[in-house]
Parts: structure tokens; C-alpha cells; sequence
């Protein structure tokens, strides 16, 4: 005779079947999830860290306001921009040495679109100081008949990208000329 225990159990049909979960075997649908977004986040800092680094030179300088203590200079810097696609500056911060003393610094929040294989002018602050103007003095007199090296170097804020892109460029040019 067979008892109750004996008896396999079948499946009712009227049921509903048992919902799958669409996931890789052996790994939840969380963990899919979180590998995808880290994979998109690596392929996004992939593709900012190819952007490849403008070259900012100087291209004029021209005195704007001189007090007893500070001086303030009108500077224009051409920014080229070597990459593919536009490059949207929304601010930047730079330092102008001459002949390896600081002469000033600038910021600028000014909004720039330089675009792809292109260039743009961009004027900008230089604040000095009386210090700064007579150690330059000092220097180009012991230097009488030399040219002048000058480094202009500092960083490009970019609305897609985190952080800055730094820039550094040394020139030189004879004012006796």
C-alpha cells in the first residue's frame, strides 16, 4: 500500500511559475549593476584623459593700473588647442616669471570656448606688487644687453572634466631690440 510520504509531489499547473531573476549564473543582479557603472565610469575617465593639453603662450602685456604699492597689467594669451573636439575653459589661474622671479599672478572666470584645431585670445588680470617690479629692475640691469626669459605657467578649468589641465610655456625676447 502507499502512504502519503511515499507519493512524489508534481507540480500543480494552475500555479504560477517561479519568476527568474535575468543575472549572469552565480552573480546577483547588485553586483552586475555595480560592475557596469564602474566599467562606464572607467570608460568616461578613458576618454577625459586622452584630452591632450593646450598651449597657452603669451601674446601681449600692457600696464593697466600702477598704484604706489600694487600693479595691475592687462595680459592676452592665445590658448591652441590641439584636440579633436572643443575645449569649453571656465576659468583658469596662471603665474608670468621673468628670468625666474615671479612678476604676478592672475585668475579668470571668463568663459571660453576654444574650438576643435583652433585657437582663442584671452585677456586676463596680472596683479604685481612694488617688491616684485624692483627685483625685475635689479635683474635687468645687472643683465644689461641680455634677453629675457619668461614662464608662463598654470591651469585651465574644463566644464566636462574634474580638476584642471596644467600648462607651462618658456619664452624669450630682447627688449633692447
Amino acid at each position: 500500500m502507499v502512504t502519503q510520504s511515499d507519493r512524489i509531489p508534481v507540480m500543480d499547473s494552475s500555479a504560477p511559475p517561479c519568476p527568474r531573476k535575468p543575472s549572469i549564473p552565480g552573480m546577483p543582479m547588485r553586483k552586475i549593476i555595480v560592475l557596469f557603472i564602474v566599467i562606464l565610469l572607467n570608460g568616461c575617465a578613458a576618454l577625459q584623459s586622452a584630452i591632450e593639453t593646450p598651449h597657452v603662450t603669451l601674446n601681449n602685456l600692457q600696464v593697466a593700473d600702477m598704484t604706489l604699492l600694487e600693479q595691475r597689467y592687462v595680459v592676452t594669451l592665445r590658448v591652441q588647442n590641439p584636440n579633436p573636439i572643443p575645449l569649453p575653459i571656465t576659468g583658469m589661474n596662471f603665474q608670468l616669471d621673468i628670468n625666474d622671479t615671479e612678476l604676478g599672478r592672475g585668475v579668470t572666470n571668463k568663459a571660453v570656448t576654444v574650438p576643435a584645431y583652433g585657437e582663442a585670445l584671452v585677456e586676463v588680470n596680472l596683479v604685481s606688487n612694488l617688491m616684485r617690479i624692483f627685483n625685475q629692475i635689479r635683474g635687468m640691469e645687472s643683465g644689461k644687453g641680455q634677453s629675457l626669459r619668461y614662464r608662463l605657467s598654470g591651469g585651465l578649468s574644463i566644464s566636462s572634466r574634474m580638476g584642471k589641465l596644467p600648462f607651462e610655456y618658456l619664452g624669450e625676447f630682447n627688449p633692447h631690440r
